[in-house]
């Protein structure tokens, strides 16, 4: 009965003893063992799984850690092992996700091995980060149309009715004092009206960062936000920061922008700090502020990042598609978001997959 139940199931399983050895695998841990050229007749039973695993250790990182939580296990310090790895077959390059366990028996000291083929779900995961790329990129050039446009066009057609409304008003004689008042409102709301969408154009896509560079957009996006929100805003960049590529300024524009509205939204403090620091091959954005920090409802400090929101994972993706990485800390002293990506980006086939593989090391870590 055990035997069939095993054979039923998709993943590659075997059972081992108490001492690490194999003492029994299912048809698929069979065929894919005759199919990677890897079995005899036993095809594995009486083999320690221990041993092989600690065999590669010194040449395979999987193998080593593998081999760490079998001896965990083994030795009741653990009850279960998730981790998922690469593996060449004849069909190509697959992903398996290996499971440990240890079933809950008191007569017994078994250890279940189950290697599950993911290949076609990482394949899905790596299309729709690299579907979410193309959509951020091509939203980043439609903001850059339409600031364009708003400056261009808008703001210019604004600029001329201020004008023509200046000239009118100075022609006009002090009889006409109704006219003047008319005139001097509609040039208020014209030169209110043409602020505001300099202002937008601005926030939509600043100039600065193609023109200049991240540093001076940086610089006009933090006086902004001072005078608007009454934060005062300590600025630090580093010399050497730039020249920048310009995906990699645009994520880490967005990256300020979004954490500095948290900051006005959320943190209640008066003061947060932005600076623009590299390290070795790597540029760094942090965002700190002296505030609450970010909390759940029942008022305990949020530990997942991912809690905080849609704009929080946006500019996670935005990162991890440069091969970069957001980190945020929070707590009743203030919030940290710390950014960073390589100043060398990644190609655009390249950030979904190392996206994946960073989020396969911090999930088999935790």
């Amino acid at each position: 009965m055990l035997r069939s139940t095993l054979d039923a199931l998709s993943a590659h399983i075997a059972v081992l003893d108490e001492a690490g050895t194999i003492i029994a695998v299912n048809q698929a841990w069979r065929s894919f063992a005759h199919a990677t050229g890897y079995a005899d007749d036993s095809h594995g039973v009486g083999m320690n799984y221990l041993a092989v695993c600690e065999a590669a250790a010194p040449f395979s990182e999987d193998a080593a850690r593998t081999a760490e939580a079998l001896r965990d296990i083994m030795e009741g310090a653990r009850s279960e092992f998730r981790m998922e790895y690469p593996c060449r077959s004849p069909e190509g390059p697959r992903w398996f996700q290996l499971r440990v366990t240890r079933p809950d028996q008191a007569r017994t000291r078994r250890i279940v091995i189950a290697h599950e083929d993911i290949t076609e779900v990482k394949r899905t995961q790596e299309e729709l980060a690299r579907l979410s790329g193309r959509l951020m990129h091509l939203q980043d050039e439609e903001r850059r149309a339409i600031a364009r446009e708003l400056h261009d066009t808008t703001a210019q057609n604004l600029l001329a009715i201020t004008l023509n409304a200046t000239r009118l008003n100075e022609r006009l004689g002090d009889a006409e004092e109704t006219a003047r008042r008319t005139l001097e409102e509609t040039l208020q709301l014209a030169e209110q009206s043409l602020r505001e969408v300099r202002t937008l154009s601005y926030l939509i896509h600043p100039p600065l960062l193609d023109d200049i560079g991240l540093s001076a957009a940086l610089s006009w996006l933090t006086r902004g936000f001072s005078d608007r929100s009454g934060i005062q805003v300590d600025v630090s960049i580093e010399k050497g920061c730039e020249p920048l590529p310009k995906p990699t300024a645009t994520a880490l524009y967005r990256v300020a922008q979004e954490a500095l509205s948290n900051v006005h939204r959320h943190s209640g403090c008066k003061r947060a700090r932005v600076a623009l620091y590299r390290t070795a091959g790597m540029v760094h954005l942090d965002v700190v502020d002296d505030g609450m920090g970010f909390r759940k409802p029942t008022g305990t400090i949020l530990e997942e990042a991912g809690q905080l929101g849609i704009g929080i994972s946006g500019m996670r993706l935005r990162l991890e598609q440069l091969g970069g990485r957001l980190d945020i800390r929070s707590d009743c002293s203030g919030t940290h978001v710390g950014a960073k990506v390589p100043t060398i980006p990644l190609e655009p086939d390249q950030g979904p997959r190392a996206a994946l593989q960073a989020g396969n090391e911090d999930s088999s870590a935790a």
